[in-house]
């Protein structure tokens, strides 16, 4: 019983440290100016308003900077989902000649640093002629030798005489794919896809290398650009950081399930 309380005490402690940097974000975006300058810290406004809200979505480049961002975001994580699940499939149904070789050489590269890649990267897509397109936000982030490895193990526990069944019905890969591997493991499908997104979403320094106009900015690089703070509309500058905030919340409150089956390990296969 003692253990249980302790337990759900820390919980509680974690979950209060967690959740109170966006609270007092969510909060501040409802100060008036007067909130910011008083001599007394506020947590909570004294005159709840919208104006900053109004004031963030007003700006002329900000909704797009959201459209970006979203749009970019979404065909990545996407795109990086559909290729892992093939990949995971091609490496544990499929048997073809130096299929060990080239997992090593996809895996190994977990080992490169990020930063490392910065330069190839953009020389590549510079030689493309892909800078300022959305193709050039999304076709370095398709592939994750992580999100695979994660993949992989979750399509080898499924077993093998699952598509031996399914061969011997008549199912085509992708029906077999589609229908039962993919559902079998969905938990860890779309925790990568999430995975996928946010970390899309959250990228800043790449999107700020390889797009140079105001209109192909995403959110992260171009908040810093709206001049909120420097004009003293600090409300307005935690206005847009709120509305970034809730296609997180939105979308970790429809997977909320999923993605609990998952980080418990109670993954139904």
């Amino acid at each position: 019983m003692l253990a249980r309380i302790s337990r759900f005490i820390l919980t509680l402690l974690l979950c209060i440290i967690i959740a109170f940097p966006l609270f007092y974000c969510i909060s501040m975006s409802f100060f008036t100016n007067i909130d910011f300058t008083d001599a007394y810290a506020h947590f909570l406004p004294s005159h709840p308003v919208l104006d900053n809200f109004r004031t963030a979505l007003q700006n002329r480049y900000y909704p797009r900077f959201i459209i970006n961002s979203l749009l970019t975001s979404a065909l990545t994580a996407i795109g990086r989902t559909l290729i892992t699940v093939m990949a995971a499939f091609a490496f544990t149904h499929i048997r073809f000649r130096f299929r060990q070789i080239l997992l090593i050489a996809l895996l190994g590269t977990m080992f490169i640093p990020p930063d490392a890649l910065l330069y190839p990267n953009y020389r590549t897509i510079a030689g493309l002629g892909l800078i300022d397109t959305y193709a050039a936000i999304i076709l370095p982030s398709l592939f994750s030798a992580s999100a695979l490895l994660l993949m992989i193990s979750s399509f080898v526990s499924a077993g093998q005489e699952y598509y031996d069944a399914a061969r011997i019905d008549g199912a085509k890969d992708s029906v077999y794919i589609a229908k039962i591997l993919c559902p079998m493991a969905g938990s860890v499908v779309f925790t990568l896809f999430l995975q996928a997104f946010i970390s899309s979403f959250n990228s800043y320094l790449w999107p700020l290398l390889v797009t140079n106009r105001n209109s192909m900015r995403t959110v992260q690089v171009g908040i810093t650009m709206l001049g909120f703070a420097d004009g003293g509309e600090y409300g307005a500058q935690f206005a847009a950081i709120t509305i970034i905030v809730l296609p997180f919340l939105i979308i970790l409150g429809l997977g909320r399930k999923r993605l609990s089956e998952y980080l418990s390990g109670e993954i139904r296969l």
